[in-house]
Parts: C-alpha cells; structure tokens; sequence
C-alpha cells in the first residue's frame, strides 16, 4: 500500500496505524456525490407517482363533467364538478398536467441536491465529531500487514 506522507510518498510498512484525522473537504465532497445519487432513484420514483397521479386526476374530474344519468328511459347530463364546486381544482390540475414533465424533471433534480447536501452536512459533522473524539482518545487504530508472497495487493 503506497502511502503518502509527511516526509514523501513511500511504501507502508505492516504494523499498527492511527487514524488521528479525517479530511472534511474530501469526506464532504464524497459525500455530497454520494447523496444525489442515492437520492436520485426515490425522487424518480416520486416523480413518476406524481404524474400518474395528476394524470389519473384529471381524467377523474374531467369525466365527472360528462356524467349522464338514466331515469325512466331520459337521459338528464349532470356536471358534477360544477355541482361540488370543483372548477377551480380541475383548472389547476389541467395547468399541472400540463406543465407535468417540467415539474418532474425539477422534483428529480431537488431531491438529488437536497439529498447530496443532506449527506455533505452530515459526513461533515460526523468527520467532525470523529476529528474531536480522536484528539481525545488517540483515534482508531488499524493494523496493516504485507500480502502473502506471490499474491500482489489489490489497487
């Protein structure tokens, strides 16, 4: 395993090592990328269930404007939006509907941002908490050793 260190890159030798420190910009870094990827398949599938949803609605309310009612062999139309006071909603419906694969598109790339600051707010704080624990106890100790001969280590 090559290492670098303070007196320049070299190989490590097998034995006990401390972690003292971990680096907030790269923990931060990885772990923004890490979030918005994470957070990109639930919004996804948010964003899909979204417009089935907005689309299903509009389909429901403007069906609902159409309805005929069969009495004594008449048939009597009945504007049920209208009758429940509805014109408003199924207005903005057919504007979402309209606009819905803007909307999703925008939903899908919030929730990666959100998700990726979520993740570098938290590797921070975590690295953080990590840096101050490790002042105080020494850090966590890891024991290297040299591969076996004949088997190269895996980069």
């Amino acid at each position: 395993m090559d290492l670098e260190r303070s007196g320049g890159a070299g190989r490590v030798a097998a034995g006990k090592y401390r972690i003292r420190r971990i680096g907030l910009g790269p923990l931060g870094k990885f772990g923004c990328l890490l979030g918005g990827l994470v957070s990109c398949v639930p919004g996804l599938a948010v964003a899909w269930g979204g417009l089935l949803l907005v689309g299903g609605l509009r389909r429901l309310l403007e069906g609902w404007q159409r309805v005929e009612i069969q009495l004594l062999g008449q048939g009597f139309p009945i504007d049920v939006v209208s009758l429940l006071n509805l014109e408003s909603l199924l207005h903005r419906v057919q504007q979402i509907d309209g606009l819905s694969w803007v909307l999703a598109i925008l939903f899908v790339a919030l929730t990666c941002v959100s998700g990726g600051l979520v993740f570098l707010v938290m590797g921070i704080l975590l690295s953080s908490l990590y840096n101050f624990i490790a002042t105080l106890t020494g850090g966590l100790e890891v024991e290297l050793e040299e591969p076996p001969p004949g088997r190269q280590a895996k980069r």
